[in-house]
């Protein structure tokens, strides 16, 4: 019997141990809008304590999208980083940290447009769609410069 509850106590502080290991990935609630070459507009659905904080989720998960993803329909179908996100978030730190904790991001949109009201949403929380266009030349170029990215290439 004691074997039996030692055996069970292992198993489940290695499942909890596993579970904490998980990387978890936003939702890409990141749609297609308009766009060329330069620019890119999407719509986004971001989740804060409060409106600001979920406008800047939003705003935050285009990047995530563009990052890591690719946008179909768009001129970046391909993600401009690489698929594997946690490598490259984990490669470049730095350059990440600041992008998103230090709001670098914010230097790349060029207008972000909450679309109606912040709804309520389990939790307490808010949320929100917010039509975000980024610069994606200016993106490039800083990808480029800070050696996120090859130059010519991606």
């Amino acid at each position: 019997m004691k074997q039996l509850v030692r055996l069970f106590v292992v198993g489940v502080s290695v499942l909890m141990l596993a579970n904490s290991c998980r990387t978890i990935y936003p939702s890409a609630e990141v749609n297609y809008l308009s766009g060329d070459e330069q620019t890119l507009t999407v719509r986004s659905v971001g989740v804060g304590n409060d409106k600001e904080k979920a406008i800047i989720n939003a705003e935050q998960k285009v990047f995530d999208v563009l990052f890591f993803r690719g946008l179909p329909q768009s001129k970046q179908k391909i993600p401009m980083v690489g698929s594997n996100e946690s490598e490259e978030k984990s490669k470049h730190k730095d350059y990440f940290d600041k992008f998103y904790d230090g709001r670098r991001h914010k230097t790349f949109v060029m207008s972000s447009i909450p679309m109606g009201k912040a709804t309520k949403i389990k939790g307490g929380q808010k949320q929100i769609a917010v039509d975000v266009k980024v610069n994606l030349s200016a993106l490039r170029n800083d990808l480029e410069t800070f050696g996120v990215v090859r130059k010519f290439g991606y």
